[in-house]
């Protein structure tokens, strides 16, 4: 946002006042603005801002935290909160957070002086996952009185799968009463510590079919996925769907492949 004298009388000076918003801008920037004038010899100029944005409260090492880690191990993360306001006995008063389920955390005072930790660990006993969510840490500062830090919370589980993400990529689809040619591709499924069994499998859409295929019994499988490609209803046409792997572990009875496929 811009204000600036329209009118400049001959020999004389005029200004253009720049506002940057602080909230939209983090850290080090460079913003430019382009000056245009009736001036024959300098038509247009570029005006030219940088700084470095100080936020009231320093998170290192950052405001968003990865918790990720087999079934049954401690994952833990540590943040130091310090404060940029030299007026201010800054302290953390307490934390809040909507996975309360999935993570644990405490806070205390830092042996050098004004500096805060809060501490967060992973459930250890969540089953196979990947999710958000986020904590609250709340303080004593009025011009910040809460920061928002985004948590990721993963369970790797033990059974592997290869592609998670199955792309038929272009495939001829069905035209005029013709049908589309149908491709078959290959998901690998393997356990490396213990037995596993594969009871089947379930597509949300009747596009997809397969054969499970045992490569070891308990231990590797190759799913052999079969698209048959549908009427081509428009020029480009995208078709997502996923497949469902049933297996008889009771810590990963559901494994999740996302399938896609695109018409020539």
């Amino acid at each position: 946002m811009a204000k600036y004298d329209k009118v400049i009388p001959p020999g004389q000076e005029g200004k253009i006042h720049m506002v940057i918003e602080g909230k939209k801008v983090h850290g080090t920037f460079r913003k430019s603005a382009t000056v245009y004038s009736n001036d024959p010899e300098h038509p247009q100029m570029t005006v030219t801002i940088a700084a470095n944005i100080i936020p009231y409260i320093t998170v290192q090492p950052a405001s968003r935290v990865y918790l990720q880690g087999g079934y049954g191990l401690e994952v833990k993360k540590t943040l130091t909160f310090k404060s940029n306001e030299e007026d201010l006995d800054f302290r953390i008063t307490g934390i809040e957070s909507n996975i309360d389920d999935k993570i644990t955390y405490d806070f205390k005072e830092n042996k050098s002086e004004g500096v805060w930790e809060v501490d967060i660990w992973k459930n250890p006993r969540l089953p196979t996952l990947s999710t958000y969510g986020a904590i609250i840490v709340h303080t004593n500062s009025e011009k910040s009185p809460s920061k928002t830090i985004q948590v990721q919370v993963i369970t790797k589980g033990a059974i592997t799968v290869q592609p998670q993400n199955l792309s038929f990529g272009r495939v001829k689809f069905g035209m005029n009463g013709e049908p589309g040619v149908p491709v078959t591709k290959k998901v690998i499924v393997l356990k490396t510590k213990g037995d596993f069994e594969i009871k089947g499998v379930s597509f949300s859409s009747d596009q997809f079919s397969a054969e499970i295929e045992p490569v070891e019994l308990g231990k590797r499988y190759n799913i052999n996925v079969k698209f048959q490609p549908p009427e081509k209803k428009q020029p480009r046409q995208t078709l997502v769907g996923e497949m469902t792997i049933l297996t008889n572990d009771p810590r990963e009875p559901e494994l999740k492949v996302r399938l896609s496929a695109r018409s020539m």
